[in-house]
Parts: structure tokens; sequence; C-alpha cells
């Protein structure tokens, strides 16, 4: 019986190193297809985060961002987020075009999408492409407007991020 709890912790490891190029060296000599709305993922410009709503960088669909975050100690999040943590930070993103998004994530990361001060449900999540070094996804269904994306509960004082419009 204590088999089998320790084989699913090495089972959990494995997938999330998997999900890391830098910690899997089975990824060391695998180039990725990317799915379309993540072709500028590679591509990441670095930007600032904000510590409250309306603070931080607007970010644009596909352009991939590398987040600077913030102690968690500066944030003004609200509503507060279910998972608080050591850094953290806001950004903007602004939907022209009602539709469904997807929003990746390069490190374990708890992300709200806020508007109207309100967090909104996602649709799905998953995993990124193997040896991607994208993490983790969040699907929104989105109509026109601006969004506060609220990120907390990071260990690193950075996170890679993209939207993109899937449908």
């Amino acid at each position: 019986m204590r088999i089998l709890p320790a084989a699913a912790l090495i089972l959990a490891a494995t997938t999330a190193q998997a999900q890391d190029p830098a910690k899997d060296a089975a990824c060391s000599n695998v180039r990725v297809a990317m799915p379309a709305e993540f072709a500028g993922w590679s591509e990441q410009t670095p930007v600032a985060a904000g510590t409250e709503a309306g603070g931080g960088a607007t970010i644009r669909l596909g352009q991939a961002v590398r987040v600077a975050l913030h102690p968690a100690q500066h944030l003004k999040l609200d509503p507060a987020p279910k998972r608080a943590g050591p850094h953290g930070g806001t950004l903007t993103l602004v939907i022209a075009q009602a539709g469904t998004y997807r929003l990746a994530l390069g490190a374990p990361v708890w992300i709200d999408l806020i508007q109207n001060n309100k967090a909104l449900a996602s649709s799905a999540h998953a995993h990124g492409p193997k040896c991607s070094g994208i993490r983790k996804t969040v699907t929104f269904n989105l109509s026109p407007g601006n969004y506060v994306v609220q990120l907390s509960g990071s260990d690193a004082d950075s996170v890679s991020l993209l939207a993109a419009k899937v449908s």
C-alpha cells in the first residue's frame, strides 16, 4: 500500500519536470512543434507587472512576455487571490473580439482574470506541450473589454506568459 503514494509522487515530479525543458534531460535535443497560438512563445519581451489593477504592462495577443513580479507584501489585489505567495502582480489584457482565449504560463503561478472587480471562471485548464517550457494553460470565454490579469503565489520573481485567441 505504501508503494502507490510514493509512485504517485514520482510520477507527479516527472510530469512537472517534463514541462520545463531546463529540468528534463529528455528535452535537451527536442524541437517542439508548437501549436499555432503559441508560435510567439520563444521570443519573450520583458515587461513589469503592476501592484494593483490598472498597473503593469498591457499585453498583446500572440506576444510572449517575461513578467517581472513584485513581492507579495507590496500587492493590492482585489479580489483577493485564492493563492497568495511570495510574488505576484497585475497586467492588462484588452480584448476587441468575443471568443475563446488561452493564457499560457511558464511556471507555477496562480492566475485570475478580473473584470469589474470579479474573477472570471475559466472554461479549461491543461498542460503545455512537452518540452515547450509552457507549464500550464488556462482558457476563458471572453467578450470585448479590458481585463486585469492577476498573478499570485509565484515562488519565482518572474514568469513567462502568452495570451492568444483560439476561436
